[in-house]
């Protein structure tokens, strides 16, 4: 007699893997015939995983077509089996594994424009937290502005893409008048994604002031934040850069490291 954590490898194995042959074993003779049953919870399995993931990745399904999204999130799920009874997390891997499967190709884009869609779901299910008053570094010693840290609030992402993924991602939204065909060595995608109270925003961003915000939230020091941004803009404005950021709320606080 099996145990049950053999019966349920094995009915997870019909389910996944197709592999029919032990689950059958253990199935008591009924009115309903056992293949038949075992098939009907698979298209189950894998219907509410598939729009699960179309429901966190709507533009990605909407670019390669409904019944080729279904092949990858078939394909995606034998890959990345959800470990967790809520669906929500399964799309943490998405992006890579369509990076691998078409990057340097014509599709390499898709999963750059599914990076952005998952930064969009995580800044819509991260934890709130209030923006920084900028009058917490009125003590600070202006000699000592190189060496701050600042936070990133948790409800914010950067994005940045070779290929126009904002743009792509903007013409695929309902109400969009966007033009039909998008030139993908139009332009670059450099953004800072984030959740309000009134909604999320992207907000476009200069290499400068992503190199910055990029170097800022890998909590590297202000002063070396700077230098990354001065690499890419010389004459790089870094008060209204931070000024644009505290007005966007994406700093929750700033500290000194000790010596």
């Amino acid at each position: 007699m099996p145990t049950l954590r053999e019966l349920q490898r094995s009915f997870a194995a019909a389910l996944h893997d197709g592999s029919d042959a032990a689950a059958f074993a253990q199935v008591r003779p009924g009115g309903t015939d056992a293949r038949e049953g075992i098939a009907i919870y698979r298209h189950r399995l894998r219907e509410v995983f598939r729009r699960a993931l179309g429901a966190e990745f709507p533009v990605t399904e909407r670019l390669v077509g409904r019944v080729y999204f279904a092949r990858l999130a078939r394909d995606f799920q034998c890959a990345h089996r959800s470990r967790a009874g809520d669906l929500e997390p399964i799309g943490a891997p998405f992006a890579a594994f369509l990076a691998e499967r078409f990057g340097g190709g014509a599709f390499d884009y898709l999963a750059h424009v599914a990076r952005l869609e998952w930064a969009l779901q995580e800044c819509a299910l991260a934890p709130d937290a209030e923006p920084l008053d900028p009058r917490a570094l009125e003590g600070i010693c202006a000699r000592s502005y190189g060496k701050l840290h600042f936070e990133l609030h948790p409800a914010c992402r950067l994005i940045s893409s070779p290929y126009p993924a904002l743009a792509i991602w903007r013409a695929n939204q309902d109400e969009s008048a966007a033009p039909d065909i998008i030139d993908l060595g139009s332009e670059a995608t450099r953004v800072l994604v984030q959740r309000h109270a009134r909604g999320i925003e992207i907000h476009d961003l200069s290499a400068a002031e992503f190199a910055l915000l990029e170097k800022i939230a890998q909590d590297y020091c202000l002063g070396t934040a700077l230098d990354a941004a001065r690499r890419q803009e010389e004459n790089f404005d870094l008060g209204l850069a931070l000024r644009r950021a505290v007005a966007f709320g994406a700093f929750i606080g700033a500290r000194l490291h000790p010596p």
